[in-house]
């Protein structure tokens, strides 16, 4: 019994990493970065842009409150940490904090979010976004992703065939 419960276990093995060898990297949906803020006159209409493209529009409610959500699939193809420029009722304006776009992110002061200011639009600083590598185990450049298949193969190999002497089996 113990002897097919080995075979099972080993057969199951070499599937699943031969399963590895032809496997693709997964990609994590990124979420929209949502933009923000507070004081504006009611009907102001706020566009956000990145490279001069906008990135969506919103008009200020009766409070003077206005939000954006700018998904990683927008028209103007935001990256991380690329500087995000406003206008306010189409003419430049100025954003405090200084805005750059994040999947998932918000203002640095997420209670008032971003102050608007008619005028120049402020100078942005060069962000670099930052290097987070390759999270997939396949697909990477690396040939260590390669060896681990081939280890675990090996290793599954070795547990067929050592089942296969444990039960005096030789053929």
């Amino acid at each position: 019994m113990f002897q097919k419960l080995g075979l099972t276990a080993a057969l199951v093995a070499i599937m699943f990493s031969m399963g590895l060898a032809f496997a693709g990297t997964a990609s994590a949906q990124t979420p929209p970065a949502t933009l923000y803020g507070k004081g504006l006159k009611a009907g102001d209409k706020v566009d956000a842009l990145i490279g001069g493209k906008s990135c969506g529009t919103s008009t200020a409610n009766a409070a003077g409150e206005w939000s954006i959500s700018v998904p990683a699939t927008a028209a103007c193809a935001p990256t991380e940490g690329a500087a995000i420029a406003f206008t306010l009722n189409g003419a430049a304006a100025s954003a405090t904090p200084v805005a750059t776009w994040k999947g998932g992110g918000l203002p640095t002061d997420v209670a008032n979010g971003y102050v608007m200011a008619a005028g120049a639009a402020a100078t942005t600083p060069a962000v670099t976004p930052p290097k987070t590598g390759n999270a997939g185990l396949l697909g990477s450049d690396d040939a260590a992703s390669t060896w681990v298949v081939l280890s675990i193969a090996l290793v599954a190999a070795g547990a067929v065939f050592g089942t296969r002497a444990y039960a005096g089996r030789t053929r």
